[in-house]
């Protein structure tokens, strides 16, 4: 039976790096000027701990002064407001930096994100592949980097230039104008990124010709178009109507983790894997 490595993988770092990066994005969208304050007025209680000032005044009520467990206790009680804040502050001073790289270097910003959201994409693709299989995960690394060169030299400069031209040529986040800029990704930009991961997919595994492409999309295109139709639109609705322009092809990226698994389950359906 199959068995999940009780170590931490590189990858699973580069998801948790992901989402602290996603979560930095929105406090800075959500807080452009974040200003930490202390939550209440401290004084110095008899032990030399800082008190509350609303505590302070509920223990002199009650009759007495603060013990040293109940120090304790409080302290405890306030270490996760503290921790809260300085999290906050973390990931807003992320999200501050993606944005800077996003304003000074989009297109290699843009790319390297979705290269890194691809490989994970595939690494899960091929992880859930062998838990159905019932057989030990070995990783294909050449299909794994391929995925990842996807997302750097195609997904993320196309991305790029796709939502630039759409956004001029359907101006406006009105229902309108979202539905025709959505309708337009699933009538070009979706199908046609779809068939270069097939193709991709053939190359990495030492098949590719043009008619192992050709058959390839009469015979799954149509299905995962059909898929996306239930998928894309609502990202599409989310990201035209509440996205800043400059982060949506991040939004993507991230909704596009769970689609690149299924799309690499698809694109590798009966492709033998080269041996390591």
């Amino acid at each position: 039976m199959y068995k999940l490595q009780k170590r931490t993988s590189p990858i699973q770092v580069l998801v948790l790096g992901l989402l602290v990066l996603c979560s930095g994005v929105a406090q800075a969208f959500a807080h452009s000027n974040i200003k930490l304050q202390r939550p209440a007025t401290f004084l110095q209680s008899s032990t030399g701990t800082s008190l509350p000032l609303t505590l302070k005044r509920s223990l002199t009520i009650r009759g007495g002064e603060q013990t040293e467990d109940e120090t304790e206790t409080t302290e405890s009680a306030l270490t996760p407001t503290k921790s809260a804040l300085s999290m906050s502050s973390i990931f807003a001073c992320i999200g501050k930096s993606y944005g800077s790289a996003l304003a000074s270097r989009p297109i290699i910003t843009k790319s390297v994100t979705a290269s890194v959201i691809f490989g994970i994409s595939d690494y899960l693709a091929q992880k859930f592949e062998a838990k159905f299989d019932d057989k030990p995960l070995k990783l294909n690394w050449t299909r794994a980097m391929t995925s990842m060169a996807v997302g750097l030299l195609y997904f993320g400069p196309a991305a790029h230039a796709w939502y630039d031209m759409i956004f001029k040529v359907f101006p406006g986040t009105g229902l309108l104008s979202t539905l025709q800029k959505a309708a337009m990704g699933q009538m070009f930009f979706g199908p046609s990124f779809t068939c270069i991961f097939f193709a991709t997919s053939l190359w990495q595994s030492g098949q590719f010709t043009l008619g192992n492409w050709f058959q390839k999309i009469r015979q799954d295109l149509p299905g995962a178009w059909l898929a996306g139709v239930g998928f894309w639109p609502l990202v599409d609705l989310v990201s035209y109507s509440f996205v800043p322009v400059q982060y949506i092809p991040l939004f993507v990226n991230m909704c596009s983790l769970v689609w690149t698994i299924y799309l690499s389950v698809i694109a590798n359906r009966g492709s033998a894997p080269k041996p390591e």
